[in-house]
């Protein structure tokens, strides 16, 4: 997530934080934090991470993926990261936003110096390596809304194009042909991923 706050991005973190504030309801947010990394299997069956931004990156990115494990609502965790990146050293303001938003410390550490942060690491590893079949991402950050990549889109105005996406699930439905017998699901929220 740390190219959510690069110059070059029109995207930027306050962005996507004052929209899910605002439209919570019509947003399933899913903050997957690696980026344009790569892994690598050790003999003992964990992993190593190389991150385009250096091993700080990388662990800036694991001490977020257990905070998303431990506080999976993003109305939990998505306050966290902006604080995070709000200082100009995410990593070393973590300690102080994680207490700030009542977090457990100590489970939070033992997942980062753990197996169990190298194994969820991983899963975010196989959901980056797979969103566009090319095994690695071109840039970052890679915005997905239900399914389809919206980043072009969601650079100009993230919110603008979490509305359309929305509104074109709900047309989907309203403008349908084919009869149906079964109940019509009305869609909750617009699948949001963030890697």
């Amino acid at each position: 997530l740390r190219d959510l706050l690069s110059g070059q991005q029109e995207l930027r973190l306050e962005q996507l934080n004052s929209t899910f504030a605002e439209l919570p309801n019509i947003m399933q947010l899913q903050l997957v934090p690696y980026g344009k990394a790569s892994r690598r299997e050790l003999p003992n069956k964990w992993y190593t991470f190389d991150c385009q931004h250096g091993d700080k990156e990388c662990y800036g990115n694991l001490l977020q993926t257990c905070v998303i494990k431990y506080y999976p609502e993003p109305s939990q965790h998505l306050p966290l990261v902006v604080c995070m990146f709000s200082s100009r050293n995410p990593n070393r303001a973590y300690e102080s936003c994680a207490k700030k938003q009542g977090f457990d410390l100590t489970a939070l550490q033992k997942c980062v110096s753990g197996k169990e942060g190298n194994d969820l690491q991983l899963r975010f590893a196989e959901w980056t390596e797979s969103v566009n079949g090319k095994g690695r991402l071109d840039f970052v950050p890679w915005i997905r809304m239900n399914g389809k990549d919206k980043m072009y889109d969601a650079f100009t105005s993230f919110k603008r194009t979490l509305c359309e996406e929305y509104r074109s699930m709900v047309n989907t439905l309203c403008t349908g042909d084919t009869p149906t017998t079964q109940p019509i699901e009305i869609p909750q929220a617009c699948k949001v991923a963030l890697s």
